[in-house]
């Protein structure tokens, strides 16, 4: 069982269709406005969370259907993203909504995949056709032909096999561009650093029905 969480970004119909397909979620929580791709795909949040600010004519919607809520207020010191992780129970934690017309709240998003690191809590977060993922160390067994990135969040030492362009034990500078936009060659691919780095592979995948992280 699983934690989704949905935040205010961007959220296509045909992952709602992929998340029913791989995952079975026992909570689901909605950030402010993040609660709308829910209620679009009809499915019924167990709290919602945020100030009320970006949630619009679907408030009435989450009265009607009797959802509890947890206002937050503007002066908080920390995100409903970041509430909504601290309350999630189950694990993997699903991000749904993370990109967004806002740079600044899609990296904010995107730190909540680092937090939830932090915490030992496995997580992912879906993008608009992209899966991403935070760590440092993943084995993976994605399908020829698919694309990924590796976005360093500092200098490391990288390593990549399993790729058309591999490399071993090769560092990298933090005013370098990323290694974005690999392609997958070999069944199984090796993917680790000395510091942890964003790994974007193109298209939905579920990452822990055959990870090792």
């Amino acid at each position: 069982m699983s934690t989704l969480i949905s935040l205010n970004g961007c959220a296509e119909p045909e992952l709602f269709e992929f998340l029913h397909e791989n995952f079975s979620f026992s909570q689901v929580l909605g950030v402010d406005g993040g609660t709308r791709h829910l209620l679009k795909a009809g499915i019924k949040p167990n709290m919602v969370i945020g100030d009320l600010d970006s949630i619009g004519p679907y408030l009435g919607e989450v009265f009607a259907l009797k959802v509890p809520m947890l206002i937050s207020y503007p002066d908080k010191d920390f995100t409903d993203g970041e509430r909504a992780l601290q309350l999630s129970e189950s694990v993997p934690v699903v991000f749904i909504g993370t990109w967004g017309k806002e740079i600044d709240h899609l990296l904010g998003n995107l730190a909540l995949l680092k937090i939830a690191y932090s915490l030992n809590k496995p997580a992912v977060a879906y993008g608009i056709n992209e899966t991403i993922l935070f760590g440092r160390n993943f084995t993976l067994h994605l399908p020829v032909g698919r694309v990924i990135s590796v976005l360093p969040t500092a200098a490391a030492v990288l390593s990549e096999k399993g790729l058309q362009w591999e490399l071993e034990h090769v560092f990298w500078s933090e005013y370098a561009v990323p290694p974005i936009s690999n392609v997958v060659t070999q069944p199984v691919q090796h993917i680790s650093a000395d510091k942890e780095f964003f790994l974007v592979v193109k298209g939905y995948w579920n990452p822990f029905s055959d990870l090792v992280v």
